[in-house]
């Protein structure tokens, strides 16, 4: 399943419309989807003046000649799209019943709705940037009170905000919404289900061109069992990475303690922490498995290891600065940046532009504005951003949006009880492991996004908020679990090639 923006659905199009695809072509084809849902024997059909207006247009014509009593509604005949006005016309010449709604014939026209099976909903999609006004809201308003136990959206309600799933002051109440070639931003957040009803979604019999076009991939369970790797029978700890850790200060030892014992509980062979003395003296107890250095005495040799973290709990002191520019100045391996690390890095983007390692940043929202002035697609800005700086991003928030710019995902695990201080340190933790285990850049993001978030919705079930600290308990038994499905689904496929043969 893919995930679309406002944005990039227009995107979308375009690229198909530019790739032999006519206008005419994509819409009856969208309306071939769309009566794959609609059963009723009188269906009313309220079409505005664009492309969905048309898909609803087109509906009408198929289900009138499978020998429904369609009632077409319609707002203007002047300013309308190319596809809208050809689907109007065939309506015409195929004597469909079609009716202008006007302010006189308004109580009439809800009247004939009201005693239809249903009331399609093909007015705006996800084109719309501002509330419904004039008739369309008095129509939208009339039929919300209505309660029509079967109200079908196409694509999206009226009303309802493409990317950030918030109503409009004029919004449709849908019973259901059929969704045109993926679910839309705005359907990831909950509250979204009021107005959307249940949501399918149905994919255009068109080239497979989702990538291409950016938009974003769902992560779930068996993608990722499928990234998983197996440990070596001969394996030995120089097989699975050392990695090192510019992390923590006097003031900030969590940070350190929790991203160290992250990293060792996610398979790394070896864990180096470069730190002060007082966190040093911490993780011998609170991870004896890590190894660590006084970064003040021997600096930072990034070529002795597989992976890099920096800044974590780092401090923005002019020695932790220095520091971080150094780094950056002689990088030798893959490297995460998170925390105190974007905060530099925010000072001097420019550190961006000449590194051949790859680099993972991990801001949230507020730290990703430092990096960028916020848009309002987060998900297509997010893209571009990760593609001008060839970084992998993980912007962290609901639904994490993890990409290189080139293939970019959403993350399906995850919750709200997760909303607690040493979180993002932890998932920092995972990212470099993986990235020492030999994952690449964007598979270690992936890994640990959902191993993370997977973990934390378990504990969730019984608890109101998840410490960091009992998610990284459970990360070894997750990847576990994990990988005895990756081995289940193998073995389905070689029985299957065994009785081929």
């Amino acid at each position: 399943m893919y995930i679309g923006s406002q944005k990039l659905m227009q995107k979308y199009d375009q690229y198909l419309l530019e790739h032999g695809y006519s206008i005419m072509e994509l819409v009856d084809k969208a309306s071939d989807c769309i009566i794959k849902h609609l059963y009723g024997q009188a269906i009313a059909f309220l079409c505005g003046p664009g492309n969905n207006g048309a898909d609803g247009l087109s509906a009408a014509i198929k289900m009138h000649e499978k020998g429904s009593k369609v009632f077409v509604f319609v707002f203007s005949k002047e300013k309308i799209s190319k596809a809208n006005q050809y689907y109007l016309d065939q309506c015409l010449l195929n004597h469909l019943d079609v009716t202008l709604i006007s302010k006189e014939n308004i109580d009439e026209s809800i009247g004939i709705m009201k005693n239809c099976d249903e009331i399609v909903d093909a007015m705006f999609g996800f084109g719309l940037n501002s509330s419904p006004r004039g008739l369309y809201k008095e129509v939208i308003e009339q039929v919300n009170l209505l309660c029509h136990p079967c109200v079908r959206a196409i694509d999206i309600p009226t009303g309802l905000d493409c990317n950030t799933g918030q109503p409009y002051p004029s919004v449709i109440i849908a019973t259901q919404t059929i969704s045109l070639t993926c679910m839309k931003q705005g359907y990831l957040y909950p509250d979204s289900r009021y107005f959307t009803g249940d949501i399918v979604v149905e994919i255009l019999d068109v080239e497979d061109v989702f990538e291409e076009v950016g938009l974003y991939r769902w992560v779930d369970e068996e993608m990722i069992a499928s990234l998983l790797k197996e440990r070596r029978f001969d394996g030995h700890k120089g097989n699975y990475g050392r990695v090192g850790l510019i992390t923590g200060c006097d003031e900030y030892r969590g940070a350190s303690l929790l991203s160290t014992k992250s990293c060792v509980y996610s398979g790394s062979g070896v864990v180096t922490t470069l730190t002060v003395p007082a966190v040093q003296d911490a993780l011998s107890v609170f991870c004896p498995e890590a190894t660590t250095l006084n970064r003040t005495i021997y600096g930072v040799n990034d070529r002795k290891y597989d992976a890099l973290l920096v800044g974590s709990g780092m401090g923005l002191s002019a020695n932790s600065e220095e520091i971080f520019n150094d780094v950056m100045k002689s990088l030798s391996c893959p490297i995460v940046i998170d925390g105190d690390g974007l905060t530099f890095l925010s000072k001097k983007l420019e550190l961006l532009d000449y590194h051949v390692q790859d680099i993972v940043l991990t801001p949230h929202m507020g730290e990703f504005e430092r990096l960028c002035a916020i848009d309002d697609d987060i998900m297509m800005q997010a893209s571009a951003f990760a593609k001008k700086h060839h970084i992998t991003l993980v912007l962290k928030g609901p639904h994490t949006i993890i990409t290189n710019g080139d293939v970019n995902y959403r993350n399906s695990s995850g919750n709200p009880a997760m909303s607690v201080g040493g979180m993002g340190d932890v998932l920092a933790g995972m990212i470099t492991s993986f990235l020492g285990q030999g994952y690449s850049s964007i598979e270690s993001a992936l890994l640990a996004v959902y191993i993370h978030g997977s973990i934390a919705d378990k504990l969730a079930t019984c608890a109101y908020t998840v410490l960091p600290s009992r998610v990284i308990e459970d990360i070894p038994s997750k990847m576990k679990e994990l990988m005895k499905k990756s081995n289940l689904v193998r073995g389905y496929f070689n029985r299957i090639q065994v009785i081929c043969l």
